[in-house]
């Protein structure tokens, strides 16, 4: 089909992109309520429909362009929620920047993005034009740096999105009658994938930008009777915490591969009520996840230095795979963007191996069919789903305390530093580390050593090192 420019004044084009076609059909449907944010506004799914197509023609109109490219700074909303159906319907490009992010931060982000509107809270603006070439529609996800260099971003056309959804859906166990519980603001990729699926199977989606509801997820999920809720690693311990009778006895919760999730973890999950884990593995730059593994209380846990499986690797037409020539995963799939928008890292990952393969800068292992995602390669790690500099971290520790330290993370995922000099030092370091560091980025094991490995230039010969800390782990 031969694709047809939008005009101005009608909410309807020639052509329509599957994804919009899924959201009418099932946004049609009568429901009591398709979204509901913070207990006190609601959208019904006729309303949603309504609503994103009169705001389509405001920010088309704005914008004086068919088809802009939309930045969204609203806050975790019903109204955010518009703002993406909106784009989705009228084939726009659209792109959500966090309000509560610092001024800098948004700033950095909207000069790399360069849109030709923005929406936020203040209503819609139009940004003066510039000579940036028309984008194909779709979401706009950002790297704000923190895998290196500055802001960057990578388009997910809305067709390959929709491609994604029905076997996303599946992976989830997620379909009209489900309700999605969501509590992380749509700049985060993970949120986006969740409210994309939610919509395009007709779920309700309760959304929360309260720091209580945050803090105490399963107590959230009860309160709106929410069948699924993403539980990041990281907020298991604060679930754990929660003084809650019973967790909901449909409530699904699922993981990032990219997180590591852990069969300890997975295992205190269960040991909350919780009937059903499902552990997925992706990244931002290839649309969704790639591989999904379910478990349910009572299974068996199989796991690789700790980590639980991802999968075989199959989620519709994206494939993850061993890389041949080593342990890294990578993804494969027809509907892959094509690359970064702007801000392409040099030699960083995730890292594209072609127009249809992009190599995750993840180590992986495989048991028979299933595969497991150990963790990240090289001397950056994720950790409760930010990234450390293991370098920077030996570097603000010789600063902050004059000592020198190489540290490097084990196979199970914990931190081990080694420290040169004597043992005696440990006790003050241990109680000093704290103030200095982030607290995901604390080594978990502080080991002396006389003298770290040296090479004959005087610098740490990582490979030694890195064979007592095998040791040591």
């Amino acid at each position: 089909m031969t694709r047809v420019s939008q005009g101005l004044a009608a909410p309807s084009v020639a052509w329509v992109n599957p994804l919009a076609e899924r959201i009418r059909s099932v946004r049609t449907r009568p429901r009591s309520h398709a979204v509901i944010a913070d207990r006190r506004t609601s959208v019904g799914a006729d309303g949603l429909v309504g609503a994103a197509e009169e705001l389509q023609l405001a920010l088309v109109a704005a914008a004086g362009r068919p088809q802009p490219l939309v930045a969204v700074s609203l806050p975790l909303s019903t109204d955010a929620v518009v703002a993406l159906v909106a784009a989705i319907l009228g084939d726009l490009s659209v792109c959500f920047v966090d309000p509560s992010a610092t001024e800098e931060h948004r700033r950095s982000l909207l000069q790399a993005l360069h849109p030709d509107v923005v929406l936020d809270r203040s209503g819609i603006r139009a940004v003066a034009s510039s000579s940036r070439a028309d984008l194909e529609a779709g979401y706009v996800a950002m790297s704000s740096g923190s895998t290196g260099g500055g802001p960057k971003g990578v388009l997910s056309s809305w067709a390959g999105i929709d491609a994604f959804v029905p076997h996303g859906a599946a992976a989830l166990d997620l379909d009209a009658s489900s309700a999605w519980a969501e509590v992380s603001h749509l700049s985060y990729d993970l949120a986006m994938t969740n409210l994309l699926v939610a919509l395009a199977t007709g779920s309700s989606l309760h959304l929360s930008g309260s720091l209580g509801d945050r803090l105490r997820p399963l107590g959230f999920c009860a309160r709106v009777e929410a069948t699924h809720l993403r539980l990041a690693p990281r907020f298991i311990d604060l679930a754990a915490a929660e003084r809650v009778d019973e967790a909901p006895r449909s409530l699904r919760v699922w993981g990032s591969g990219g997180d590591r999730l852990s069969a300890a973890d997975a295992q205190r999950v269960f040991d909350l009520g919780v009937p059903t884990v499902v552990n997925t593995y992706g990244t931002s730059e290839t649309i969704g996840f790639a591989s999904a593994a379910r478990f349910d209380a009572g299974d068996d846990l199989p796991a690789v230095h700790g980590a639980v499986g991802i999968g075989r690797g199959a989620v519709g037409a994206w494939r993850t795979s061993m890389e041949p020539a080593g342990e890294m995963l990578a993804i494969e799939s027809p509907h892959l963007p094509g690359g970064y928008l702007f801000g392409s890292p040099s030699g960083e990952f995730p890292r594209w191996d072609g127009p249809e393969r992009v190599l995750t800068g993840d180590v992986g292992a495989r048991r028979g069919e299933e595969l497991f995602c150990l963790g990240r390669a090289g001397r950056r790690v994720k950790r409760s789903a930010s990234f450390v500099d293991l370098d920077a971290l030996d570097a603000e520790v010789k600063q902050a305390f004059g000592l020198a330290t190489f540290t490097a993370a084990t196979p199970a995922g914990d931190l081990v530093s080694l420290v040169e000099g004597p043992g005696s030092q440990l006790d003050d370091l241990r109680r000093g580390l704290p103030t200095v560091l982030r607290p995901d980025s604390v080594p978990d094991v502080l080991v002396p050593v006389a003298q770290l490995p040296r090479l004959g230039n005087g610098k740490i010969d990582q490979a030694a090192a890195q064979a007592l800390v095998s040791t040591a782990g």
